[in-house]
């Protein structure tokens, strides 16, 4: 019996043309039309989450394989934000007797905001209200936006490898690497024309392959905390996020030429589709990296740095500064290599830098400080400010081209010496009178 392929759309989409030929396609390269699955789902009404997909989608898999099917190999493609949703379907609903044969096979992840999207708060705005009438999916869009609370929990669930690679998964990773310049509109709204992206998704936050570091302020040791590598990643110099032209995955036409644009997204599609064993998946990588390789003679290469302030108990630190700079002739100042810093609307102790990696250079020194505010004098964050040295060979280990790091930074809340005192009982000035900040306003009242 042939695979079945189920496709998942991204946010906004309205229409199945989303996919354009895509499915025309895979049944003309081995695929029965009648096993290809384009699916449709709401992702526009403001109440609904990422979860509320996936259980719908979990639903609707159920319908369409029935009892005797969830044995039979089939695999999945998404665009953008479809790869949240099926993330949260591996891990809360992909268990139990659905995966006693392993069916799910291969996961073709395009353009997947897999750390977030630059563009995302853009769509909780008034103008973007006005644009689609009402409703634009807040609840989705406070999940895609860079250094979300969900973004952080989703890829701490996947650092856990039984929840995929232990149930037969292997997962691709294509996005395109593609900025079709428009100088007005550029100045307008940077964020949608911003190197090292495809106009939605920047190229390190489509890579599922990252690292995650735990930084404790109080010794200024850093250690990691889990890793993803290995998981196949193109980025594809030919293509943008969306659009008939260039788009990923929508640009795929009935009758891609061998040797056009279309076809190369397509080949690289069917290439990760036939995937089947463990040496297939090696040459998948391989080839996907050759990809990428072509696309750096042409394009800067990134990286993504991902933030969250925490204190020692885990409660947030929303009230901080950060600066990534160099130290030039022993005096410090701004690295050129941060070209955007952005503090999430929704869980203010996230913030995310994307690095220009061209900038980095290995013989210099860089440093990193983050200052700390708690609000009141009757407790400080420690250390404050935090600062920390080091070389660029130290730097370039810590963060890696077309990924992101996440860094968890961990400050201790001391409380100050007025916070609470003890006076001897045989103190002539016993009896005092103090202020909000544990200041003695008043000495030797006497007592009654």
């Amino acid at each position: 019996m042939p695979e079945k392929v189920f496709l998942i759309h991204g946010w906004s989409v309205k229409e199945t043309t989303t996919y354009q030929a895509l499915h025309l396609q895979l049944a003309k390269h081995g695929y029965d039309l009648h096993e290809i699955f384009p699916g449709r789902y709401v992702s526009l009404d403001d109440e609904v989450e990422i979860g509320d997909i996936s259980q719908a989608m979990h639903n609707e898999l159920k319908r369409h394989l029935g009892k005797s099917q969830w044995n039979k190999p089939f695999h999945m493609i998404t665009h953008s934000t479809g790869a949240l949703v099926v993330k949260d379907w591996v891990v809360d609903h992909y268990q139990g007797k659905f995966i006693a044969g392993k069916p799910l096979k291969n996961i073709v992840f395009l353009a997947g905001p897999h750390f977030g999207s630059r563009l995302a708060h853009h769509g909780r705005s008034m103008l973007a209200h006005a644009k689609y009438h009402g409703d634009t999916g807040n609840k989705i869009l406070t999940s895609l936006e860079l250094g979300s609370d969900f973004s952080w929990d989703s890829n701490k669930q996947w650092l856990d490898f039984s929840q995929w690679r232990g149930k037969g998964i292997k997962p691709f990773c294509l996005i395109g690497d593609r900025v079709e310049r428009n100088f007005f509109a550029s100045k307008i709204f940077p964020a949608g024309y911003e190197d090292g992206s495809d106009m939605v998704v920047r190229v390190p936050a489509a890579n599922l392959n990252f690292r995650r570091f735990q930084l404790n302020g109080a010794t200024g040791k850093i250690k990691k905390v889990g890793e993803i590598s290995g998981v196949p990643f193109a980025a594809m110099a030919d293509y943008v996020h969306s659009g008939d032209k260039h788009g990923i995955m929508n640009n795929i036409t009935k009758n891609a030429a061998p040797n056009s644009t279309e076809y190369l997204n397509l080949k690289t599609i069917l290439q990760c589709l036939r995937v089947k064993t463990s040496a297939d998946y090696d040459l998948a990588r391989r080839g996907l990296a050759a990809i990428t390789r072509k696309t750096r003679s042409k394009r800067k290469p990134f990286a993504q740095l991902d933030f969250r302030f925490r204190d020692q108990t885990g409660a947030p630190i929303d009230d901080f500064k950060f600066i990534l700079g160099v130290i030039d002739k022993g005096k410090e100042k701004p690295s050129k290599m941060v070209k955007h810093l952005h503090k999430n609307k929704i869980a203010g102790n996230h913030l995310t830098v994307f690095l220009d990696l061209q900038e980095l250079k290995t013989q210099r020194k860089y440093f990193m400080d983050f200052n700390s505010d708690s609000g009141t004098e009757l407790f400080s964050y420690k250390p404050d400010p935090y600062h920390v040295e080091v070389t660029g060979n130290r730097l370039s280990s810590l963060i890696s081209a077309d990924q992101t790091t996440q860094i968890d930074v961990i400050l201790a809340r001391e409380p100050h010496r007025n916070l609470f005192v003890f006076h001897h009982g045989d103190d002539p000035d016993l009896h005092v009178k103090w202020n909000r900040k544990g200041e003695i306003t008043k000495k030797n009242i006497a007592p009654k």
